[in-house]
């Protein structure tokens, strides 16, 4: 029997995911983040970066060995931007490939694993929110869009 891509990948994501609307640099973010609830996240192995061709985006990681729950902050926009020249330009301009182009306004996402009470996300929402550097973080849901599975670890 063979099998395809297709009949490997999963169909549903297994994970809780935040939007984080944010201008600050990833490093920046993540030290609001430990700041905030009181967590030891670090940089890890940008994701996406197995091959040299594809852009990469920043990532941080905390796993939670009591609760057993892994947290990831990645972020939407690649590490580097390319310099493009497009037909009838002059200069060349810089364009950024989205981790998630359909969430065009999303600056990062948090990427949590573990089971949780809908009391615990809201909560991690509302943490979230204080947050003054953040402009706005919402939980979504993972199955409103296929794109979300290139999130899955």
């Amino acid at each position: 029997m063979n099998y395809t891509l297709d009949d490997w990948m999963p169909e549903e994501v297994d994970f809780k995911l935040f939007h984080i609307y944010c201008h600050l640099k990833d490093y920046r973010l993540c030290w609001a983040l430990n700041e905030q609830f009181r967590c030891k996240m670090v940089r890890v192995d940008d994701f996406l970066d197995e091959d040299s061709n594809l852009p990469s985006y920043a990532q941080f990681y905390w796993k939670d060995d009591i609760m057993h729950r892994e947290f990831y902050l990645i972020s939407n926009k690649p590490a580097t931007t390319n310099a493009v020249v497009q037909n009838g330009d002059l200069f060349a301009t810089e364009s950024r490939e989205l981790l998630i182009p359909d969430v065009k306004k999303v600056d990062y996402f948090l990427q949590v694993y573990g089971q949780f009470t809908s009391i615990e996300l809201e909560e991690i929402e509302e943490h979230l929110n204080m947050i003054q550097f953040i402009n706005a973080a919402k939980m979504v849901d993972t199955s409103s869009s296929k794109s979300y599975l290139n999130l899955m670890h």
